[in-house]
């Protein structure tokens, strides 16, 4: 079901931070947030570091009125919460940040960033979908593999959603992991 990785790409570990990222892509509620959380433990047992990475296009993060909304309505541009077991640092700017600045801040902490959304980024891309396939795909030329609940005729890897093991083979391979 899957694609031996590209021979002439270099092993992941020399990377640059974009080439060590995979975008998972698909419309709102097609379940890419469920693949990535299914991911993770995989690549954890993996021995991989990951990091991820939501865009989004809300900038509400439920917190208003909260003290890190007040300090960032009141001019702070970096505002850190910190407790046990957490730390949330969040970084104000007059616009989205480019995606190279966020992947070269996660990098160093990270073997792996995946990354939800970024649609029309560069970054290679798992797509989750389902009968909006045909524009999917033509819309965003990057893509290397999808997931699928429902049978998809495709020269891409397919893969069902709960084949997280064979999924998370295929991008470790991709990035050359393997």
């Amino acid at each position: 079901m899957t694609s031996p990785a590209d021979p002439s790409r270099p092993p992941a570990k020399s990377l640059a931070a974009g080439d060590k990222a995979i975008s998972l892509v698909g419309p709102s509620g097609s379940g890419k947030t469920e693949l990535i959380c299914r991911l993770l433990p995989w690549f954890e047992a993996q021995g991989l570091k990951v990091a991820v990475l939501k865009h989004t296009h809300k900038v509400d993060l439920g917190d208003k009125g909260k003290d890190t909304w007040r300090f960032a309505q009141a001019g702070a541009r970096l505002v850190a919460l910190a407790g046990p077991g957490l730390l949330q640092i969040t970084q104000y700017a007059p616009e989205d940040p480019p995606l190279a600045t966020v992947l070269a801040a996660l990098a160093p902490q990270a073997d792996l960033i995946l990354v939800e959304g970024y649609k029309k980024s560069p970054l290679p891309k798992v797509a989750v979908v389902g009968p909006e396939l045909e524009n999917l795909l033509t819309d965003h030329s990057q893509v290397i593999a999808l997931v699928s609940s429902e049978p998809v005729t495709s020269h891409l890897p397919v893969f069902h959603p709960h084949q997280t093991a064979e999924l998370g083979a295929f991008i470790k391979k991709y990035l050359g992991y393997e």
